[in-house]
């Protein structure tokens, strides 16, 4: 606000106070602040605005740590020695060793200057913890890319947990593996993907999230010697395998799915049945309405053609029916993982 807008401002409150109004009420008509009118009508003789402050932050401190003091701290932050502790807990253990004398805030404050707040534990191969860059797969044809994960179905009682593995083909959707079993075993998938690679072939790639059974290294090993390149979701980020989630869901809330199992053998039955029905019945979104089967096994072209030819009829017959001549899905393109052609459906 201008000096001079300023002064005609608190001469109108001046004279709405001699009116008998109340100094807030003076002020909230005018739109100044109490705390300005009483500053300046108080101590308007000596009260001297600076013309071009300087910002607090750049104002010399005398209580500021010295450039030595905060090299000290930020040595302390960086040290192997609490590479894996939290902020609070280096701080601690540091001021207890005698090596830092300022306040815990203060620490934080320079933590979090420097970037070291946060998760700071060691990676395996050494150095703070690096985020994943976003994994970015293509699938444009059958057999580039499977997918896989694990979840869980219920026993009949609550302790009863049995775990489905499930491969499936992106680009088709089609299940080219799967088993159930009592416990996530890097063993069993080894021998899943072995029977799954001997009967469909090798793809070339395998992506999936960050189970330990995932990861493991008899997995790796095993599709690295099938010239399969394994490929992993960003830690907490399901987005980053959405085709074996989007199946789980279809699943799970598939509405002849028992809400409980009565053993696992009853969890392998019904589970092969749904999958076969899956492959040949499940009219999928994100295949033009086709199903699985159909697009792995490259006869999808051959049902475009049949549905277009049935439509045509139905166009011939009946066009008024029809605001123009309708045209069957398209058969599926290319998709991927976090491609800009993904298509979960």
């Amino acid at each position: 606000m201008a000096r001079a807008q300023q002064t005609v401002l608190i001469a109108l409150v001046g004279a709405l106070v001699g009116a008998d109004v109340g100094v807030r009420d003076g002020c909230e008509l005018v739109g100044i602040a109490r705390a300005t009118y009483y500053r300046i009508t108080r101590n308007y003789s000596h009260y001297r605005p600076v013309v071009d402050p300087t910002p607090h932050k750049d104002r010399h401190q005398p209580a500021a740590l010295t450039a030595s003091e905060r090299t000290a701290i930020v040595s302390v932050l960086e040290a192997d020695d609490y590479a894996d502790l939290s902020v609070v807990q280096t701080y601690w253990r540091a001021f207890d060793a005698e090596k830092i004398d300022c306040s815990e805030r203060t620490f934080y404050r320079i933590a979090a200057q420097q970037g070291l707040v946060g998760d700071r534990r060691r990676s395996k191969l050494g150095g703070l913890v690096q985020h994943r860059s976003k994994p970015i797969v293509h699938a444009g044809d059958v057999g580039e890319l499977w997918s896989w994960d694990v979840t869980e179905l219920r026993g009949p009682r609550t302790q009863d947990r049995y775990r489905l593995y499930l491969v499936i083909d992106v680009f088709s959707r089609y299940p080219v593996g799967w088993r159930v079993e009592y416990s996530e075993d890097s063993a069993l998938a080894v021998a899943m993907f072995a029977r799954a690679i001997e009967r469909f072939g090798a793809p070339n790639g395998v992506h999936a999230d960050n189970g330990a059974v995932m990861r493991s290294d008899a997995l790796v090993r095993s599709l690295v010697a099938e010239n399969v390149v394994p490929t992993y979701s960003r830690p907490r980020v399901s987005d980053d395998n959405p085709f074996s989630e989007s199946l789980f869901k279809t699943i799970k809330y598939d509405l002849n799915c028992p809400p409980h199992f009565d053993d696992i053998e009853h969890a392998r039955t019904w589970t092969t049945e749904f999958l076969h029905r899956y492959a040949t019945e499940h009219r999928h979104s994100g295949l033009g309405r086709h199903t699985p089967h159909q697009v792995h096994t490259g006869i999808a072209a051959d049902t475009q053609q049949r549905r277009q030819r049935a439509l045509d009829r139905a166009y011939a017959n009946h066009p008024e029916r029809y605001r123009a001549a309708p045209c069957a899905p398209d058969l599926p393109g290319p998709t991927g993982i976090n491609t800009n052609l993904s298509r979960t459906g």
